[in-house]
């Protein structure tokens, strides 16, 4: 037989949730709707929502008032509340992940191209290595175009978008696969 003393009348077991995390769950799971709302029509086909929800997502990208939007907004939250989000968010997180590992090669493909334009053929070589499969003259042709472009944007007032370093960037992107 149990004491009085061993019960514990506040057992966060048996209470209700508290009325700032049912908030907190209502925004995170807007959010998730607001973000479903951004994604193309081909990217949703790839998450086969439930009838509502694909319904209502398509009802929101129909609206074009803002005041009407939020409240829909609200409204795709609340369908999401009798539905299992984690896959949802699981290929969410996928998607923004992706995006930022394709910015972040960007990024590398750019500052390898201005290495290559700054620099010597030590750097052309370091991309031969990296890219066993590169057409070795194109590169150098399309590294030689660049520089000859820079040096006489450097010596022209007026510097008009430099085309040899953009053909050069597609050519690295084109070799990395990316």
């Amino acid at each position: 037989m149990a004491k009085f003393d061993d019960i514990d009348p506040f057992d966060e077991k048996e209470l209700p949730p508290s009325k700032s995390s049912v908030k907190r769950e209502a925004e995170r799971l807007k959010k998730i709707g607001e973000k479903l709302l951004a994604l193309s029509d081909a990217q949703l086909a790839a998450f086969k929502l439930e009838e509502r929800l694909s319904l209502a997502i398509a009802e929101g990208k129909r609206i074009k008032s803002r005041e009407g939007l939020r409240r829909h907004k609200q409204y795709i939250g609340k369908v999401l509340r009798d539905m299992d989000t984690d896959g949802i968010e699981s290929r969410l997180n996928a998607i923004e992940n992706a995006h930022t590992l394709n910015t972040r090669a960007f990024h590398e493909l750019e500052t390898l191209r201005d290495q290559l334009i700054n620099g010597d053929n030590k750097d052309v070589g370091a991309v031969i290595e990296r890219f066993p499969n590169v057409d070795t003259q194109k590169l150098r042709q399309l590294v030689r175009n660049a520089r000859q472009e820079q040096q006489a944007n450097q010596q022209a007032q007026d510097k008009p978008a430099s085309a040899h370093a953009r053909k050069l960037f597609r050519f690295l992107r084109e070799t990395s696969g990316h």
